[in-house]
């Protein structure tokens, strides 16, 4: 999959996990760690009110997606990562943060060596 293909699987399933009709914006928080594995959360605003996403509806494929982004956006170290916002709109535009964040990468070494 190209780096184009991974957000628009990504933006599809978050959109088909939203039952709300009225809704202005959505995001899904992302991690990854370790040997690729991949947790998530969302949650989307209508009317004012924050809801959360049905992580159950979002496709499966989503760890594969954001493994293989992963692999791709820090190939050659150039671009570490191990958090990621992917935030959406109704009218299919979207934006995707990369963050470092050190306080999670020392917790899984420091429980990696317990």
């Amino acid at each position: 999959m190209t780096v184009d293909e991974i957000y628009s699987s990504i933006g599809q399933s978050i959109l088909s996990s939203i039952e709300d009709g009225n809704w202005t914006k959505a995001r899904l928080d992302i991690e990854i760690v370790g040997d690729g594995v991949v947790g998530y959360s969302g949650e989307y605003e209508i009317i004012g009110d924050i809801k959360d996403i049905s992580v159950r509806k979002i496709s499966r494929d989503i760890r594969n997606w954001v493994r293989e982004l992963h692999k791709i956006t820090t190939e050659g170290e150039s671009n570490k990562w191990n958090r990621a916002v992917f935030s959406l709109t109704p009218d299919g535009k979207f934006d995707m943060n990369f963050i470092w964040d050190q306080a999670l990468q020392d917790d899984i070494e420091r429980l990696a060596k317990e």
